[in-house]
């Protein structure tokens, strides 16, 4: 049988890998006699979503083992977009026809970031490869197994205890890492650090608060907490408000462009 491509392109975290991920590198070896697997790696996922499930090394070792993946590459970039691995393949393998195959939540092009280097290289888009509509998520899967726990670019927290006037967090700070700058109109919070070291802005003052330390955030204050220490930042939070909903945040800064 005479495949349409010489190479058809998958990229994603497949963190882990599921049913919908199976169905389109099995289209995508219909339409490509090699299908190659643009891994994402963990600086990536850890922007996505706070922390990968599995490690690129380990999710590369499980990728290898399906029969209609020829290759499976690791990004070296973190940027949104698969754009600069698509060009380091393109150039590697320039006389080859070559397609970017997109997924059933992938069919507006004007949604695909890799649309204009494809364009720009002669990279045909392939959609609806495993089918039409988005069978499962990753995400979702990872967010079920492991309960209530949220995941955000600076790392993740869980609802310990809730109830009418007050909710008890356990927030985890990755390394390096910070919240926004930001301040709330419902809701005051009171700060205890459990592990790590933090520097907590409030207004203009800066703290800088260790293990067993705390501090009371007022409501419609300015505030902001970083791990400045070597591990990973714990601390707990107490909500104190007549309205606690998780959109009750006015960014002022952020690091990861979410203001």
């Amino acid at each position: 049988m005479v495949k349409k491509y010489d190479y058809a392109l998958v990229s994603g975290g497949f963190d882990p890998v599921h049913v919908g991920h199976l169905r389109m590198f099995k289209d995508a070896a219909i339409l490509a006699t090699k299908v190659v697997v643009l891994l994402n790696n963990d600086e990536w996922l850890t922007k996505k979503k706070g922390k990968p499930f599995m490690n690129e090394n380990q999710r590369k070792e499980i990728l290898n083992e399906f029969e209609s993946i020829h290759e499976v590459i690791i990004q070296k970039s973190s940027e949104k977009s698969s754009s600069k691995a698509i060009k380091n393949f393109v150039e590697k393998n320039s006389k080859a026809k070559i397609c970017y195959c997109n997924g059933g939540d992938r069919s507006n092009i004007k949604n695909i970031l890799e649309s204009s280097i494809c364009k720009k290289l002669n990279v045909s888009l392939e959609f609806g490869v495993g089918g039409n509509e988005k069978i499962e998520s990753s995400s979702k899967l990872t967010k079920n197994y492991l309960g209530n726990v949220e995941y955000r670019p600076w790392g993740n927290y869980h609802i310990i205890a809730k109830n009418t006037g007050y909710q008890i967090k356990e927030i985890v700070v990755l390394k390096n890492s910070k919240l926004s700058l930001q301040k709330h109109k419902s809701r005051s919070e009171f700060w205890q650090i459990v592990s790590g070291k933090s520097k907590i802005t409030i207004d203009k003052k800066e703290y800088y608060l260790k293990e067993k330390e705390h501090i009371y955030v007022p409501k419609n204050t300015i505030h902001r907490i970083e791990n400045i220490g070597k591990e990973e930042l714990i601390f707990i939070e107490i909500q104190l408000g007549k309205d606690l909903k998780e959109d009750d945040i006015i960014r002022l800064e952020d690091d990861y462009g979410r203001v």
